[in-house]
């Protein structure tokens, strides 16, 4: 258990009937702002089978210091993916039955993105993406006596922008995609699917499919299993580094010889998980279809302990598994006040002035204003021209940035 993020297990009275209970307590800096709750309350609104539930939050102030300590109410799940796979093999029943959840849930992130309008001034308006980020089998709550699952502990995700950076430095190792081990800073939902992916192989292998050491480990233990990547997977997976390879390019054996006896079918979906390119890898509806899963969607399929599988996956969620388009979007107005409070986990989005707008506010200008304009003007000329007399003959700015790039110590590996 996280010593900073503790988790109690209780009863709720009221409302309604009383019902087991978990209550998750935080305790965020002054400077930060607590992205899960924010999260958990929107997603709150419109229900997901597949993702925890927040049934209530609040706040209260402890300590001669004050401090604040955040606690979210969930509805009681009494295991853990991991805790189930430490308790020995699952069957390949349970393990199609939570794989097809998992990604379902992925789904819904991925697929329900949310539209953001800023009020101004200035207003401006933007797309995102929620990314989880901590993908593993400790953040997969089930109830395993009745079959369901839920992804849980939203407290490592962010919302992504396609023109933000983000640090590469996230999710647990083990489970960590190719990309982030590789120090990407642009990337999107698709490294929650190689993360789940990860969680598949681990539940077919009973224990860890790639426990690196550290990064560099890591790295080689992934290569060895799917071989080396080409330089245009590299390329796709947008890294910032070049890749030296001490030896020979590897040649993968194979996720079957990580998983022996694994059902054929599921070791050859997650070859299509588990891939370098970010936009190659299998998600969605077209995942979910996949023939892996026709054993336990067809009509009478029952668990090992006579449950009917229909009871957890239904018709209903099939359904709606197969009308998403992945179009589904919300739009949600943001005051200035309400974006200092909430800080979406966003770097800023860059704004640049449209051309009638710049042009408008220059013609607005008093004559003594021209003429400083006008003297800054020759000033920054003046320091142009010195600056090219400096770098005559050398290379431009541009490629001076691109050489500085490809020169940097590469990754050895």
């Amino acid at each position: 258990m996280d010593h900073k993020q503790p988790i109690f297990r209780g009863t709720l009275l009221e409302p309604g009937p009383p019902r087991e209970i978990a209550i998750k307590k935080t305790w965020p800096e002054n400077r930060e702002r607590n992205f899960e709750m924010i999260f958990l309350t929107g997603i709150s609104r419109k229900r997901h089978k597949n993702i925890v539930q927040m049934l209530f939050a609040f706040s209260n102030k402890v300590g001669k210091e004050q401090k604040v300590c955040e606690s979210f109410v969930f509805d009681f799940l009494p295991d853990t993916l991991a805790s189930i796979i430490k308790k020995g093999k699952l069957d390949t029943t349970d393990i199609k039955i939570y794989t097809w959840q998992l990604f379902n849930g992925l789904r819904y992130l991925s697929a329900h993105y949310r539209r953001l309008f800023v009020a101004g001034p200035p207003c401006y308006a933007f797309q995102y993406q929620i990314v989880h980020r901590d993908i593993k089998p400790m953040n997969v709550l089930l109830d395993h006596a009745n079959g369901l699952l839920k992804i849980g502990d939203f407290g490592s995700a962010k919302v992504i922008h396609k023109v933000a950076k983000s640090t590469a430095y996230q999710v647990t190792r083990f489970y960590r995609a190719p990309e982030l081990l590789l120090g990407a800073e642009y990337y999107n939902w698709t490294v929650d699917l190689w993360s789940a992916g990860c969680v598949v192989g681990e539940m077919l292998r009973g224990n860890v499919l790639f426990p690196g050491r550290n990064g560099r480990h890591q790295l080689k233990l992934i290569f060895l299993c799917i071989g080396s990547p080409t330089e245009e997977d590299v390329k796709l997976m947008r890294v910032p580094t070049r890749i030296l390879f001490e030896g020979r390019v590897v040649v993968g054996t194979g996720l079957s010889q990580l998983c022996p006896g694994a059902d054929p079918q599921l070791i050859a979906l997650l070859e299509k998980i588990l891939v370098y390119r970010p936009k190659d890898r299998l998600w969605g509806p077209e995942l979910l279809k996949d023939k892996a899963f026709d054993s336990i969607l067809q009509p009478g399929a029952k668990r090992q302990n006579g449950q009917l599988v229909s009871t957890i996956i239904t018709d209903e969620d099939i359904k709606e598994m197969r009308q998403d388009r992945g179009t589904n979007s919300k739009v949600i107005i943001i005051t200035p006040a309400m974006k200092q409070r909430l800080d979406f986990s966003c770097d800023e989005i860059p704004r640049k002035p449209t051309k009638q707008k710049a042009k408008a506010h220059s013609s607005h200008k008093s004559p003594q204003n021209r003429e400083v304009s006008k003297a800054k003007e020759e000033s920054t000329q003046k320091k142009q021209s010195t600056s090219s007399e400096q770098t005559k003959g050398s290379e431009p700015p541009q490629a001076k940035t691109a050489a500085a790039l490809t020169q940097e110590a590469p990754v050895r590996i």
